[in-house]
């Protein structure tokens, strides 16, 4: 990216950070990344890049579904041990309660990175077509991932992914704690990591076109 098309992008993610994701044109311009369009796509048609945002929230809204409902029945049954089990076991309900809420967070914990792996591809499918039902063609999904790096590669960068995210974000805790030009660069270091992470899954994605 250039030093015009990167101040036009920040001030697309500060828009975005203002209005709570309400306007979400630093997403729509990621939209324009997972369509593969080289080199960096110009940043113009707000109204298109308001849409195409809303598409890619609405898609990660709806694959974070499953991991909602898990987490909010395990939440229930969680307490149930916690009401009933210290009649049978003599354990107290703190003990019961607890162990069930870990019990549940792992199973979330695990669900959440299944659904990660097919939503990744999901939305640059989603960029590449722009119709928010081919992001769950799980078929052709599937098909991409095995033609190109294959299921073991993908897994493989998806961890790679996860690790260098790790990086990033302690680079940013301890650009925090350094006043006006720690926020600075916070501000602009964090629209690259979301282009660079688009492209990322991009190349993933076009290896197996």
């Amino acid at each position: 990216m250039n030093d015009r098309l990167s101040l036009k992008y920040c001030i697309c993610t500060l828009i975005q950070g203002i209005t709570l994701n309400i306007v979400p044109l630093a997403t729509g311009y990621i939209f324009r990344i997972y369509s593969g369009e080289k080199p960096a796509p110009e940043i113009n048609q707000w109204g298109k890049l308001f849409v195409d945002g809303w598409k890619i929230n609405i898609v990660m809204i709806l694959y974070a579904i499953p991991a909602i409902i898990i987490a909010l029945i395990f939440g229930v049954f969680a307490f149930i041990p916690a009401l009933f089990g210290p009649v049978a076991t003599g354990q107290t309900p703190n003990v019961m309660a607890f162990a069930g809420v870990l019990f549940g967070l792992a199973i979330t914990f695990v669900v959440i990175l299944v659904l990660f792996l097919f939503a990744y591809m999901g939305v640059v499918r989603l960029g590449k077509t722009g119709k928010i039902g081919e992001a769950f063609n799980f078929h052709a999904i599937n098909e991409t991932i095995s033609k190109g790096v294959g299921w073991l590669g993908y897994i493989g960068y998806y961890i790679l992914l996860w690790l260098i995210a790790i990086i990033f974000i302690v680079i940013l805790m301890i650009l925090a704690i350094i006043p006006l030009i720690g926020w600075l660069l916070m501000f602009v270091i964090t629209p690259l990591w979301a282009v660079f992470m688009a492209r990322y899954m991009v190349n993933i994605y076009e290896a197996g076109e």
